[in-house]
């Protein structure tokens, strides 16, 4: 990695802890430089402006959540176990990365501005992900075809985001990972094929 990847890596760092501790309006550019421990103007040779830094996170953390998630799926040649993978990983993410969650959850995915941003194509990499799964189980019989595919994708992700959001807004007091197995069980019962034992 290069010394310029690499600091604007411990500006993403620095951010996403001071963004996750307190919120966009309120979080200090200077705070994160100085945790960052650069030069405040430093972080105008990498980010526009305080919104782009924000927006900035979900693509470095997507890459990271994708690379891992790619690295647990490894020797998971089940439908079905990758998606009771996907689930647990997902809410385990979140789990350990609770600034972030905050960042994302309860600020940036009900902003407008972030939907149009580019940031959010470099999200969608994961809903693909998930979607690939979804059309792999359909493919050979297991996952019910008379669903659309983006309303099973909308079930999954819709149901794991508002968990998260539930959690986040509850103080982070319960393991949000906890009941990953009752999730998969309804998932699997709704969408699993008439064939599927």
């Amino acid at each position: 990695m290069s010394k310029k990847d690499l600091k604007k890596q411990q500006i993403i760092q620095a951010a996403t802890e001071v963004f996750g501790n307190s919120n966009f309006q309120n979080a200090a550019i200077s705070e994160i430089a100085q945790k960052a421990n650069v030069a405040e103007g430093t972080l105008y040779q990498y980010f526009k402006n305080k919104e782009d830094l924000f927006f900035s996170i979900p693509a470095e953390k997507t890459d990271e959540f994708c690379e891992a998630f790619d690295l647990h799926l490894q020797g998971i040649n089940d439908t079905f176990g990758k998606i009771r993978k996907l689930i647990w990983y997902y809410l385990y993410f979140f789990k350990t990365n609770p600034g972030y969650a905050r960042s994302l959850m309860l600020e940036m995915r009900v902003s407008k501005s972030f939907i149009r941003s580019k940031t959010y194509d470099r999200i969608k990499v994961f809903a693909d992900k998930v979607l690939e799964i979804i059309k792999e189980g359909q493919e050979e019989g297991r996952i019910r075809k008379d669903v659309d595919i983006y309303i099973i994708r909308e079930l999954l992700l819709g149901f794991l985001e508002h968990r998260v959001t539930w959690w986040l807004l509850k103080d982070e007091k319960y393991d949000l990972v906890e009941h990953y197995d009752e999730i998969f069980e309804l998932v699997f019962n709704g969408i699993k094929s008439s064939t599927e034992e």
